[in-house]
């Protein structure tokens, strides 16, 4: 099929196959899925990843490539379309429907899980088809940023905003909020994520600018503040709610997410309100039906005011790295994420003997730190002169250190050589491990120095 630019799907008898949907940056989390499920079903079960990503090697492990938009082109040019369009695709596409119909006349049933789980993603409703993860029409209403304001700031403490009607009103809001005063303020549209479709403005003409057609906008009051933390959970329902930990953002012209470093460097009292406003958000998401894992961003004023950003109804990026630490944080045998996910999911409540998550003391005494950056490209005329390998599976790295032994980093999906690399694309991910801090973000330059050298025209 023209459509698949990789596959090396293999079914054997003995094992329950389940699917992930999405882009390959998840694809190290099916190994905690796959352990969720045989704890519960006590059966093996097997992965297979469906993703849109385009590369010059992929992972080990069952993975179906396929890119309607780039399959031809493939090995040329590197590029990323809205995932949406992409479960819309498959859902519609005959190859990946007869890999669904295959697996479920041969099984009975089929759980699919996706990083965000998607409305387009119609395969959902099949019968004998399960999705691991929040109910897609409650992903959908929770992620308009409007709504979030709306409808949380009884619940977090918010900066002053606006819900603005169209432009002319997002322009006056602009000027009230303080841009009219020489003050910078945070403008978005409805639907934006890491930095997309918003803008830190400091006037409302460059808010004009920016933003040329009509709609719906949120304008707030933009704070100045050192620290940007995010706070990574689990919905178990309207009252149950395990919150991970505290990561702090990298976060680069005034509001593009490019990576993370754990633990935080926030005091203690910071970090237990973050984690007591991520629980209460939790619940508010619980008591409208969601089930599964959310993150909160936040920001901390110079007096320590902590500030809600956004809730994102999905996995994280930091999602890999916390199911990693918290291996070596939960008691043995503890649900890590994607099983609490799961139980959710599946129960409407976490399994009995869940732990509470894990408190500041014990994170700070761990000596696990790690580090994450996404390389994006923002500019045309990009090409790679080379392919950064994978040394080693991420996680392996973090058994590594765990172990007393050294730190170090690892590259992720490199996009691969003598590839032309489109505007809003990732070159490749950086994850960094190590003992202390220090040696972790020496080890975090050392791999973002190794994708910046290994492209041109930047």
């Amino acid at each position: 099929m023209d459509d698949v630019v990789f596959e090396n799907v293999r079914l054997e008898p003995g094992f329950e196959y389940f699917l992930y949907v999405g882009e390959i940056k998840a694809h190290g989390l099916n190994d905690f899925v796959r352990r969720g499920l045989e704890r519960r079903f006590q059966r093996p079960f097997r992965a297979i990843t469906v993703c849109p990503d385009v590369l010059e090697t992929y992972p080990a492990g069952n993975i179906l490539a396929v890119n309607p938009w780039l399959a031809g082109d493939r090995g040329r040019t590197a590029g990323r379309r809205p995932m949406g369009a992409f479960a819309h695709y498959l859902s519609c596409d005959r190859y990946f429907r007869s890999l669904v119909e295959r697996l479920l006349a041969a099984q009975g049933r089929l759980f699919v899980w996706m990083f965000e789980t998607r409305l387009e993603f119609l395969l959902r409703d099949m019968r004998g088809v399960t999705l691991l993860g929040p109910d897609p029409a409650v992903v959908h209403a929770v992620n308009d940023k409007t709504w979030q304001y709306r409808n949380l700031s009884a619940v977090v403490p918010m900066v002053d905003f606006e819900v603005c009607d169209g432009r002319a009103a997002m322009l006056e809001a602009c000027g009230r909020l303080g841009c009219a005063c020489g003050r910078r303020v945070f403008v978005s549209c409805p639907y934006s994520a890491a930095g997309a479709s918003s803008m830190v403005v400091a006037d409302a003409a460059q808010a004009g600018a920016r933003f040329d057609q009509d709609g719906c906008f949120l304008v707030s009051r933009y704070v100045p503040h050192q620290w940007d933390p995010t706070v990574l959970g689990v919905v178990g329902n309207e009252r149950e709610v395990f919150v991970a930990g505290v990561a702090d953002m990298t976060i680069e012209d005034g509001n593009k997410f490019r990576g993370s470093t754990f633990p935080s460097q926030l005091p203690e009292a910071v970090q237990a309100a973050l984690r007591g406003h991520t629980a209460a958000v939790g619940r508010a998401l619980g008591r409208m039906g969601f089930r599964g894992i959310f993150g909160c961003d936040y920001i901390v004023a110079p007096d320590g005011a902590v500030y809600f950003i956004e809730v994102n109804p999905r996995k994280q990026g930091t999602t890999m790295e916390f199911c990693c630490t918290l291996e070596h944080l939960l008691p043995d045998g503890a649900p890590n994420l994607p099983e609490l996910e799961i139980a959710a999911v599946l129960d409407g409540h976490f399994p009995a003997g869940t732990p509470e998550g894990p408190e500041f003391g014990r994170t700070a005494g761990l000596g696990l730190h790690w580090g994450t950056y996404n390389h994006k490209i923002e500019t045309s005329g990009v090409r790679t002169t080379r392919a950064v390998m994978q040394d080693m599976p991420e996680r392996d790295l973090f058994r590594r250190v765990a172990a007393d032994g050294p730190g170090g980093a690892v590259v992720l999906e490199h996009v691969g050589g003598r590839v032309a690399v489109l505007p809003g694309t990732f070159l490749g991910r950086v994850a960094a491990v190590a003992p202390t801090r220090e040696q972790m973000l020496a080890a975090l330059a050392g791999g973002r120095n190794q994708l910046a050298a290994s492209i041109t025209g930047a």
